[in-house]
């Protein structure tokens, strides 16, 4: 049987398929880069835009704590239950903390006692001795310090109920059953209104010179990609965030035509809002990556010999750039 090919036509063949490889590689495939890597100047609109994240916080929310050490005698709220403004939440047991209120009125009622009867013996005396004086101030310090404990009393007692000082719904009570002892801050009742709802966004020292109070933008919620509400920009705080590395500022958002009466948003819901900065219709732009920069400024690569041409820029949307000046509408910039 005779052989297809000989040891010289087998090379062949392989050089001619090596070369149609890398000939359809550049004709297909790298010709095809180069003709994609450029772009041309058009007019469009363009929008310079800033987008902030933050999450829902409330006006409207508080932690009620007790203020002296005792025992939880009564809890009158339950969690999730509805509260109004001035309800009371919670008591310590309050017979210890009238017992040192009786205590204290009682060592007051004998420190004036003792202070009246040397002011008593000073009548028609002209002059008071040294040995007076130090009688006259031990007695006076005595009976200040009864006054005040009988004031620290009467507040400890006075603080042994707590009432919540908002409209709202209990989210949060420690301890939920009576007969616990508690000191002070250990324990806390917490309340939301649900009414009083925003969102509470950062914003660098670099970004917040571009908001002002009154701005609107549109929140987009995590929970709700889908939907859209309008916020208003309340108030930007003076000082800088404590919750930030870097200097940056808590923006206040409300939340446009919500009354959130269903509890849609709730405390703690992540959400991005974008406001608008700058637009301008019928612009001249160009891609974002066809312009460089160097010491001397901005600049493209311009027509089929890639010319270093120096441009003036203007405002940045995520992909373009605005061109103020050194292109026309229509010329071809290449890749950098």
């Amino acid at each position: 049987m005779k052989k297809l090919f000989s040891g010289k036509k087998k090379i062949i063949i392989i050089l001619v398929i090596i070369a149609a490889f890398f000939v359809g590689k550049y004709l297909f495939v790298d010709s095809k880069k180069n003709v994609s890597n450029f772009a041309i100047v058009k007019r469009t609109n363009i929008k310079e835009e800033l987008t902030l994240s933050g999450k829902i916080d409330s006006e409207g929310h508080v932690t009620l704590n007790f203020k002296s050490v005792g025992k939880v005698e009564w809890i009158g709220v339950k969690k999730d239950q509805w509260v109004t403004k001035g309800q009371a939440i919670a008591s310590l047991q309050k017979d210890l903390l009238e017992a040192a209120l009786r205590q204290a009125w009682q060592d007051f009622t004998a420190a004036k006692a003792a202070s009246d009867k040397y002011y008593d013996g000073r009548d028609g005396k002209n002059e008071e001795s040294y040995a007076e004086k130090i009688e006259r101030t031990a007695l006076d310090a005595t009976q200040n310090k009864a006054y005040d404990n009988t004031r620290i009393a009467q507040s400890n007692l006075d603080n042994a109920t707590i009432y919540s000082p908002i409209d709202g719904f209990v989210v949060n009570l420690d301890p939920e059953i009576a007969g616990v002892n508690v000191a002070g801050l250990n324990a806390g009742y917490e309340i939301v209104n649900p009414a009083t709802i925003y969102l509470k966004v950062t914003a660098d020292q670099t970004e917040v010179g571009s908001l002002k109070e009154g701005k609107t933008g549109v929140i987009t919620f995590d929970s709700y990609p889908d939907e859209q509400i309008e916020g208003i920009v309340k108030n930007i705080s003076f000082t800088p965030s404590k919750d930030e590395a870097s200097t940056a500022y808590d923006v206040k958002v409300v939340l446009n035509s919500v009354n959130n009466k269903d509890y849609k948003y709730r405390l703690g819901m992540t959400a991005d809002i974008n406001f608008v900065l700058k637009e301008y219709k019928d612009a001249l732009i160009l891609p974002l990556n066809y312009v460089g920069s160097d010491d001397k400024g901005k600049y493209v690569l311009l027509g089929k010999e890639k010319k270093k041409t120096y441009i003036t820029a203007g405002i940045e949307s995520e992909q373009d750039v605005e061109i103020i000046k050194g292109l026309l509408e229509g010329e071809i910039v290449y890749g950098l």
